[in-house]
């Protein structure tokens, strides 16, 4: 059972200071933030690309409160969302997919296959634990809801399934907009998309970023290094987070130091020294997260420790993630 299960995430696994380098100050770029309440399952941010002909949108989220944000700004926009992109098949970044392609059916799904292993797996022995928490008489409502959702997309399969299979680096043209989709292998998941778009100078990563903390409840820390690393070597001026705020360079580079301190530490220390260190390394983004659900300190160090002890550390664990 991963941890954001163990808090209390049915499913788990699945506003900023202005300056030179905030989305919301550059053209034909919209930022939706997520959430991140383990109690009731996260959602990832959204990027939301305006292009000649459409709205490309880069992750749905979980809840239907926040793929409603995103239906809103096509509506305010008048435009009709032509592509969606998944970086990952972690429910937290894709159950909305099905709100989009209900309301923009002709929306196609760029995603990686990846999620096809997880359905047959991860994701199935996810809705079998749910379908069994359902069964109880006394389950609040609001908790049966959240969880009906999560079953319903898991068995439904269609909206996860990519009409545009991502198997390696390609660029494209969305709705008239050029965008590079590059392919990590064994990071986050068995692959992983994460994008650069050359025209604001911004990577969308997916959860290879992630505040409070990394999450590796299906990764592989080789495969999410190299990465990291070749994110670094782009000319980008920001960098979008799965969860958390839009990093400038130095602020990533902060993350990705951060990263690696913790991927070292596993290798010789238990989780408890390991939380420790990231604390630390971390310390200033999650200072400037402070007030944010992703932002909690405690979270963070419960993670952390639970993360290290029970995966990276793990034989087992790094031999079913890292397989080649």
């Amino acid at each position: 059972m991963n941890f954001r299960v163990m808090v209390g995430a049915a499913l788990a696994a699945a506003s900023w200071a202005c300056g030179p380098s905030q989305p919301d100050e550059v053209e034909d770029f919209h930022f939706i933030e997520g959430t991140f309440i383990p109690s009731i399952g996260p959602d990832g941010n959204t990027v939301v690309y305006r292009a000649p002909e459409g709205l490309v949108v880069v992750d749905a989220g979980r809840h239907t409160t926040h793929s409603q944000k995103i239906l809103d700004y096509a509506t305010a926009r008048g435009l009709p969302i032509t592509a969606i992109i998944n970086t990952h098949w972690h429910l937290d970044h894709a159950t909305g997919n099905q709100d989009l392609e209900a309301a923009y059916p002709a929306a196609r799904l760029y995603a990686t296959r990846a999620v096809e292993g997880a359905l047959d797996g991860f994701l199935e022995a996810g809705a079998a634990r749910t379908e069994e928490a359902m069964s109880d008489p006394d389950l609040p409502e609001a908790d049966r809801v959240r969880m009906e959702r999560g079953f319903n997309t898991i068995r439904g399969r269609v909206s996860l399934i990519p009409d545009v299979p991502v198997d390696e680096r390609m660029s494209i043209a969305v709705a008239g907009r050029d965008l590079e989709l590059n392919v990590t292998h064994h990071a986050v998941t068995e692959s992983d998309v994460w994008i650069w778009d050359p025209a604001t100078r911004t990577v969308v990563a997916g959860d290879l970023v992630t505040l409070p903390a990394p999450l590796f409840d299906t990764a592989c820390p080789t495969g999410w290094l190299a990465a990291l690393e070749a994110i670094e070597a782009k000319p980008y001026e920001r960098v979008v987070p799965g969860h958390g705020f839009p990093m400038d360079p130095g602020e990533f580079r902060s993350y990705r130091a951060a990263f690696e301190n913790l991927v070292s530490c596993a290798e010789e220390n238990a989780g408890a020294v390991c939380a420790e260190g990231w604390l630390t390394d971390a310390g200033p983004l999650l200072d400037k997260a402070a007030g944010k659900d992703f932002g909690d300190k405690e979270y963070a160090k419960a993670a952390v420790e639970y993360y290290v002890d029970q995966i990276l550390r793990s034989e087992a664990k790094r031999t079913e993630f890292c397989a080649a």
